[in-house]
């Protein structure tokens, strides 16, 4: 019978032939038997032996190995995570995103020690980390005007809809490829899926409004979007609430503060008022949640090949969109609404 060595063996397998093997020796059989019969060394066997005399039974269970050592001590760890709430650009680096790579040179800069690529993301995941993509939000952004706007003028604009009990509106435009988005898909390991899509070049720029009360109001432009075409925009809404006051927040881009629109409002100011978002913040627009459920989810891996196919394919996304009251109210998650 062949020797099997105690890597060969499962713990609890071991464990109980130990403790038979003290069984078999009480009743009088001999080392070189005991070893035979469990298919064993001799000297595993005479180990086994000395252990019970020496310590007793409990000396037999089978015990957890403790594993390596870590190369980072408790404090190191704490010391790792605390350099983590920072940017990479406090300590020298170009870009401001966290890696494993940045991390281990840090590490190697800081504690004087080398760890291996695949141990910094295995402990990344231990910690609770997760490999994000960061929000976009502009260098150019006021945090204080942002803050004031949120303080001061979003209570105004509330209080105003309240006076006039009117229609309160966010409205956006955006241009919208006829290259989808692709997401994710599973497939084995290693052999990364073709998904075709047209290469083909086109687009059309949409102009959308969502309001807190889950209504969206939207159409696909024949042209650029302009003063002219955005005043049409409004009066598309203001038809559609014909016995109610309209108010509207709209970012400043230049084709919403130019004269021609500071006319119709001041022309049409006793049913209608137009406010203005902070410059470079559009995470304060609802609206913007429009394009990107619509681009990442509603069109994501569309197979319309031109303009023709992808015109009728848009319009019904956004007819859906426009159809999912609870989807449009969650887009004023940042207000509280």
């Amino acid at each position: 019978m062949a020797r099997l060595t105690g890597r060969q063996l499962s713990h609890d397998v071991l464990e109980q032939y130990r403790f038979r093997a003290i069984e078999l020796r009480k009743k009088g059989w001999q080392v070189n038997k005991i070893a035979e019969a469990f298919g064993v060394n001799r000297r595993a066997v005479t180990r086994w032996f000395t252990l019970h005399r020496q310590h007793g039974k409990k000396a037999l269970r089978s015990r957890k190995a403790a594993g390596p050592i870590p190369k980072l001590t408790s404090a190191e760890m704490q010391k790792v995570l605390s350099l983590l709430k920072k940017s990479p650009e406090e300590y020298g680096f170009e870009i401001p995103l966290w890696t494993c790579r940045t991390l281990q040179q840090l590490i190697q800069e800081k504690l004087h020690k080398h760890l291996d690529i695949s141990t910094i993301w295995r402990w990344l995941i231990s910690w609770g980390l997760t490999n994000q993509v960061p929000d976009r939000r502009a260098l150019e952004i006021n945090e204080n005007e942002v803050k004031r706007w949120l303080k001061e003028t979003w209570p105004k604009i509330q209080a105003h809809a309240r006076r006039w009990q009117a229609m309160l509106y966010f409205q956006d435009e955006a241009g919208v490829s006829l290259t989808p988005a692709l997401g994710k898909t599973w497939a084995p390991k290693g052999k990364t899926p073709i998904l075709k899509v047209t290469g083909n070049r086109g687009s059309f720029c949409v102009s959308s409004a969502v309001s807190p009360a889950g209504r969206m109001v939207f159409r696909i432009e024949k042209k650029t979007v302009n003063a002219h075409t955005f005043i049409d925009f409004l009066k598309q809404i203001l038809r559609q609430h014909p016995f109610r006051k309209i108010i509207i927040v709209v970012d400043r881009a230049p084709v919403h503060r130019a004269q021609y629109v500071q006319q119709f409002v001041e022309q049409n100011k006793k049913r209608f008022a137009l406010y203005y978002l902070p410059s470079y913040a559009p995470e304060l627009n609802p609206d913007e949640e429009v394009w990107n459920h619509l681009k990442n989810n509603k069109l994501k891996a569309h197979q319309a090949k031109t303009k023709k196919e992808f015109k009728p394919l848009l319009f019904a996304k956004m007819k859906s969109l426009q159809m999912s009251p609870t989807l449009i109210k969650s887009f004023f998650f940042i207000y509280g609404l």
